[in-house]
């Protein structure tokens, strides 16, 4: 069974999500956490010196990191900052949606800890949040790009395309994990099938494009983390897992 521990205006433990304290914002930023202690911190202050202005929060979910990330979460909670922590649970797509469970905001941004997804952008993903359903962060339209080992790079790029190829959709970037949603939208998603990654991003994008959703796509340049756990040494199972899901959203779902 999954336990939760929740700090924000008030301090909070339940075994569940439903009585968190609403207060409404325009916008709630969520992203996960696991071992982040060198970039939690810094990001929590980049989000706010970027949104200043915004009637924002920011949502950390953390899976029992075993570093100092709960006690940096802890030290930066307050009014804006809700620091949910799990216990006995994990997977990137399962924090996302605890995240979004006690989200106070109309517009919901996923993203990335680690500095890959440049908070600046959010600002950008703003301008066109009254007339899209969706605004993501696209690694692979004009300005954009990615900066990362050679391999890492052409493979992420050709895995994207041959995903895309086989959904059968014309999104530039269906794999990069950087969106601002209308919260109401995104539970209209009904998603079918667990992760292991980021799958997921296929899916929410899949889904969308077949229920008409507006999509706007925003460059960037996606930098690859230097610095804590990667991905790189499952490239393969990666791919593997990246395609299947593919092949499932077509034929399948």
């Amino acid at each position: 069974m999954a336990c939760y521990k929740y700090l924000g205006s008030k301090n909070f433990s339940s075994d569940s999500l439903i009585r968190f304290e609403k207060r409404k914002r325009d916008i709630s930023i969520i992203f996960p956490t696991y071992n982040e202690e060198r970039n939690v911190g810094r990001l929590i202050q980049a989000l706010k010196s970027e949104l200043e202005g915004e009637n924002f929060e920011i949502i950390v979910v953390d899976d029992d990191s075993k570093d100092k990330t709960p006690q940096l979460m802890d030290d930066n909670a307050g009014e804006r900052v809700i620091a949910l922590h799990r216990f006995g649970k994990r997977g990137i797509f399962s924090a996302f949606l605890d995240g979004i469970k006690i989200s106070n905001g109309e517009y919901i941004v996923i993203m990335d800890a680690d500095f890959s997804h440049p908070p600046k952008l959010i600002k950008e993903f703003l301008k066109y949040k009254g007339d899209y359903d969706i605004v993501s962060g696209s690694r692979f339209l004009k300005g954009a790009g990615i900066e990362a080992p050679f391999f890492r790079k052409y493979g992420t790029t050709l895995l994207n395309k041959v995903c895309n190829f086989i959904m059968g959709i014309k999104v530039k970037d269906a794999t990069g994990g950087f969106h601002l949603i209308r919260k109401s939208k995104f539970e209209e998603l009904k998603f079918k099938y667990s992760t292991i990654w980021g799958e997921f991003d296929l899916e929410l994008f899949y889904r969308a494009v077949k229920k008409g959703f507006k999509i706007k796509e925003v460059p960037f340049v996606y930098k690859f983390r230097l610095e804590g756990h990667s991905k790189s040494e499952n490239l393969l199972k990666y791919a593997y897992v990246y395609v299947k899901r593919a092949i499932q959203l077509r034929f399948f779902s």
